[in-house]
């Protein structure tokens, strides 16, 4: 998994580079820095089966009946400008996204014979990152290709445990209870840059993939041996921004 992520990560920072020899299609930015402003949509893929071990007991399995999820997020940053080559503008800074919440469904297998209910969960995440931008330049003065990368912590909140009887005798345990996490978190993404769309002001739209690492749930008894975990959690989103 760590060495999956040091790939993309790799692949996201070094992809500029080796576009530095060429022609440059048009000028550089005339600011020191830039504060992107974004939004967009992300798909979530979240939760984990598990085994939750019960004192004196065998225990209960987890199921996960739908890990996918859509949401919104929203982001903002700050960068300033690092050096400039041939036909690539490079710049470091801070990137922030607040992502909307999505859930986590499924069964429990009560003692791993009988299926009598159904938990449910929310999931946020704020991921903070120390980022990196790749402006490359094109031989059109109409739009850039730009490249994204950042690692960072994710503050992760779990919410909302609740689970439903699916037979007529079966009592809840709401054996669990929501947890504040803070977790290693990566996004690395590629997207095109349209010069001058709105006045002076660029829009970009691209893709967007984030590494959010793991959560848990509380066990909210003694009876409960081990935590309920996310497992590692994933997003693919579609993100725009204007450049300010």
């Amino acid at each position: 998994m760590h060495s999956f992520i040091k790939n993309i990560l790799f692949t996201g920072l070094a992809l500029p580079m080796v576009c530095s020899a060429g022609t440059m299609g048009n000028a550089g930015p005339s600011k020191i820095w830039s504060i992107p402003i974004q939004g967009g949509f992300f798909g979530a893929s979240q939760g984990k089966d598990q085994h939750i071990d019960i004192d004196s007991l065998i225990g209960n399995q987890y199921t996960l009946d739908n890990n996918s999820q859509i949401s919104g997020l929203v982001g903002l940053g700050l960068y300033f400008n690092g050096p400039s080559y041939n036909w690539v503008q490079l710049s470091y800074g801070v990137d922030a996204f607040y992502l909307g919440q999505t859930k986590v469904k499924g069964d429990i297998v009560q003692e791993d014979l009988f299926t009598n209910l159904s938990y449910k969960y929310n999931l946020q995440n704020v991921p903070v990152y120390a980022a990196a931008k790749a402006l490359i330049y094109t031989n059109s003065s109409a739009y850039n290709v730009t490249v994204d990368a950042g690692i960072g912590p994710n503050f992760m909140w779990t919410s909302g445990y609740q689970e439903t009887p699916l037979v007529d005798f079966a009592v809840p345990d709401n054996s669990f209870k929501g947890a504040s996490t803070t977790s290693f978190s990566a996004t690395v993404g590629a997207g095109i840059r349209l010069n001058n769309i709105i006045g002076q002001i660029p829009f970009e739209c691209g893709y967007r993939f984030f590494y959010l690492g793991q959560g848990h749930l509380k066990r909210a008894n003694d009876q409960v041996i081990n935590n309920l975990t996310t497992g590692d959690t994933y997003a693919n989103a579609l993100v725009c921004a204007v450049t300010v």
